[in-house]
């Protein structure tokens, strides 16, 4: 396989038309998830949620990419699956942890199905600091505990503990 770099550089954006060029993991992610392509991502998705051996490797790799796309085909899966699927969808975008799933995390702590994985998703944003810890996270916590009838008790405190020792580190 020959990659056309100055090409592929251009559509990303990190070669600039007057010749300069900037770097980065942004970057490189956005180009590798060129070089793969939509049906690689897709395929790999539902390699993934179909508990097909490979699983494991498959998400290690969408992970690195951390695609904004394959976080929202992931949430298509949920929106039109149910039972094992969707869990196993919002499984996939816990591991992925991309920003733009919290905007879903109300719709999947307002769903009994996933709920779970929801605050999952939840605890990896604000861990990986994709997220900060403001107003909003503190009110799905709360929302995490009245959904659950207490079942997400330990996790919700796992999660604010962790977070209150961050800050407590940081001061």
């Amino acid at each position: 396989m020959t990659t056309n770099w100055k090409e592929l550089a251009l559509k990303v954006g990190s070669l600039h038309h007057d010749g300069s060029e900037s770097g980065g993991d942004s970057y490189g992610k956005a180009a590798l998830e060129e070089i793969l392509g939509e049906e690689w991502m897709r395929h790999t998705v539902e390699h993934i949620i179909s508990f097909k051996r490979g699983s494991e490797i498959a998400t290690n790799c969408l992970c690195l990419i951390h695609s904004h796309n394959t976080a929202i085909y992931a949430y298509g899966v949920y929106k039109s699956s149910e039972g094992e699927r969707a869990n196993r969808a919002v499984w996939l975008i816990k591991e992925l942890a991309h920003p733009v799933s919290f905007d879903w995390i109300e719709e999947f702590l307002n769903d009994q199905n996933v709920m779970g994985w929801g605050l999952g998703v939840l605890d990896q944003l604000l861990w990986t600091k994709q997220i900060p810890y403001d107003e909003k996270a503190e009110s799905l916590l709360q929302l995490a505990l009245t959904n659950s009838e207490g079942k997400l008790t330990d996790l919700v405190a796992f999660i604010r503990n962790y977070l209150l020792a961050r800050a407590e580190g940081e001061n």
